[in-house]
């Protein structure tokens, strides 16, 4: 786990570096640590871990969202994820868990440093059978490290 983390805060700083449009962001409650496209652009990516768990227990997400409405001092969005453990396979198991449809808020309460902002997200969540699921919700921080605003 050390590793990955100082392997993602070295690609933030190579990338801040190079004046990347990414963003970073972490749900507390939950133990997720998200590395995103731009989310001020319309279209964007988000990729998921769960920080909190054993290295053949970690769950990871791709998501693609959608900004459908985009403010001064917030932004409305909305996606579809995939939900899977790559380590599932060398003991035999389904290498996906579920899918996600995701509904969000992105919060920036200071006009000054727009790049911060306060992440608030509904995310329904089905497993891969279908058969059953969960009402996801995720309240975390967000830092856009984008060039047309550092």
């Amino acid at each position: 786990m050390r590793l990955l983390i100082n392997t993602l805060l070295f690609t933030f700083l190579c990338l801040n570096g190079l004046k990347a449009q990414v963003a970073l962001s972490y749900y507390p409650f939950q133990s997720i640590v998200a590395l995103s496209s731009d989310s001020e652009k319309t279209l964007w990516l988000d990729g998921r871990l769960e920080s909190n768990t054993f290295l053949s227990n970690v769950n990871m997400e791709v998501n693609a969202m959608v900004n459908f409405r985009k403010r001064d001092y917030y932004n409305v969005y909305s996606g579809l994820g995939f939900n899977f453990n790559p380590f599932y396979a060398a003991e035999d198991l389904t290498f996906t868990n579920g899918y996600l449809l995701h509904f969000g808020l992105r919060f920036k309460p200071w006009q000054k440093h727009p790049n911060f902002q306060v992440a608030f997200e509904i995310s329904p969540y089905l497993n891969s059978n279908f058969d059953g699921g969960t009402l996801r919700s995720l309240l975390g921080l967000s830092y856009n490290f984008s060039s047309n605003r550092i």
